[in-house]
């Protein structure tokens, strides 16, 4: 597991160690105890989605006055700062930009700079919203229209609108690459500036998705096509900070290492776990039609937990950062902070094959019991297609988190154990309620439903309920027989 920090403990100097990173992690911590103010201090803000949902503004006003209060020089937005890609969710956005950093200047007068790199709802909109525009309308309300860009981002941030941006902030060099259908062309760009990158120092690289196969692992929805891959890869002092994804970063595989740091900037408005679950409504994804339960965001079935929301604070030091996260709906540290040390190298202590394979893993507690009941008439966390089916409704408690391992996800298996009925096993995959929330109120318990058309009533059937962490690492499973009818 990385060696992580909390805010308080990295301030005073009591520091949480992980299993793995020994010699690299604790030399980076130890020159943490009695170091100097960070050189740098930036806040870090994905998918606001102005426009999407009623409290959008207020939530992205919460997470700047947090930055507010811990004093940033800038604030990183790797895209989807809109909803819609309409001018005036743009508007809305740069309202409470300035409501918070009136001239883009915190209350001590300096200068916080605002940088954004755009994702898809900024430029290509989404639902359709433009489809039946006129002429007129597109030229007043459609972001990318014509010249729309370069007048809108002068107008709103007083900026230049380029496709691939540089800024230097207190001597670090921060760029940003806009929304892929643009065709930023950022391997040509690296390869032609890479000699004014300074090696003995981080340069933080900023697009709206996860470069492939980098944090968060495989997930189809938040990777690029290699292009950032390939542009990075050269450079160990690279950190490139994404969003897209909406992955809570409660997940351990926010921050990858590699040939470069990559670093997930999670979701302003929610926090998902990927569309492969039980329990999470991808609107997008064909499966999600033939659900039985309804998603843990419904009524707003946007993927994730609309409480589950983040920001980060990453503080930049000699050789390391120390990245922070913070909850937005709760108001405090979702969990400890990342140490992380630069440069990257590929077998360094982040490597998400090395921290698997020296974790704990969750566990249920020994008094823990699964319950369950038929329900003749449906249940309620059926989805609006399902309502008044027949079904088993099952609960069981949340696993317990054992050396900072939490519980990420179960595996729910339900198996007929009378030898005369003929039924194939039928298995439900749960992200664990709460897991993007910070751990003192992620204690909820996980339930699920198993369709009577899929088991026999009356029959006894064996449940079996197996804990995993963010990794995959599996706990031992909780068991129960059940005759219900």
């Amino acid at each position: 597991m990385a060696m992580e920090i909390s805010r308080r403990g990295f301030v005073g100097g009591a520091l949480a160690f992980g299993t793995l990173g020994g010699a690299q992690l604790a030399a980076a911590a130890a020159g943490a105890i009695n170091c100097a103010p960070p050189k740098l201090r930036f806040g870090v803000m994905s998918d606001v989605h102005i426009g999407g949902k009623p409290d959008a503004e207020a939530t992205l006003e919460k997470a700047l006055r947090w930055f507010v209060a811990e004093n940033v020089d800038a604030v990183l937005c790797p895209g989807d700062i809109a909803h819609s890609g309409l001018i005036d969710e743009l508007e809305k956005f740069a309202g409470v930009w300035y409501r918070v950093f009136p001239d883009g200047k915190a209350a001590d007068g300096h200068k916080v700079e605002l940088m954004i790199a755009t994702g898809n709802h900024d430029v290509d909109a989404w639902g359709g919203r433009w489809k039946n525009f006129s002429e007129e309308q597109l030229r007043a309300h459609c972001f990318t229209y014509k010249d729309n860009p370069e007048r809108t981002w002068q107008r709103l941030f007083g900026q230049k609108w380029e496709v691939i941006w540089r800024r230097e902030v207190k001597g670090y060099t921060f760029i940003g690459s806009q929304w892929s259908s643009l065709k930023p062309p950022i391997e040509k760009y690296m390869r032609e500036n890479a000699a004014t990158f300074d090696p003995s120092k981080p340069f933080f690289y900023s697009q709206h998705e996860h470069p492939k196969g980098t944090c968060h692992g495989s997930y189809s929805m938040g990777d690029d096509r290699g292009e950032s891959v390939r542009a990075l890869s050269s450079f160990p002092n690279a950190v490139a900070i994404t969003g897209h994804s909406h992955c809570a970063i409660s997940d351990e595989r926010t921050v990858w290492q590699g040939a470069f740091t990559s670093i997930g900037g999670g979701c302003l408005h929610e926090g998902a776990g990927g569309f492969n679950y039980d329990n999470v409504t991808a609107f997008w994804h064909s499966s999600s039609r033939k659900r039985l339960m309804a998603s843990l965001a419904d009524p707003k079935p946007w993927g994730g937990d609309a409480k589950g929301g983040g920001c980060e604070l990453v503080e930049v030091y000699d050789g390391h950062l120390v990245v922070h996260r913070q909850s937005v709906m709760f108001g405090c540290p979702i969990g400890p902070a990342f140490v992380v040390p630069l440069p990257a190298r590929k077998d360094g202590p982040l490597d998400f094959a090395r921290r698997a394979a020296h974790r704990a893993a969750p566990q249920f507690a020994a008094d823990a019991k699964i319950a369950a009941k038929f329900c003749p008439n449906g249940h309620a966390l059926e989805i609006d297609a399902r309502k008044g089916e027949p079904c088993f409704y099952v609960t069981f408690p949340r696993a317990k988190t054992v050396k900072g391992s939490r519980v990420f996800d179960y595996t729910v298996v339900a198996e007929v154990t009378d030898a005369q009925e003929r039924v194939p096993p039928v298995t439900r995959k749960l992200i664990a309620a709460g897991f993007a929330y910070p751990e003192a109120y992620a204690d909820i318990p996980g339930e699920c439903l198993f369709s009577a058309k899929e088991l026999p009533v009356g029959k006894p059937i064996r449940f079996t309920v197996t804990p995993r962490d963010c990794f995959g690492l599996a706990g031992k499973p909780l068991v129960a027989v059940l005759s219900l009818a």
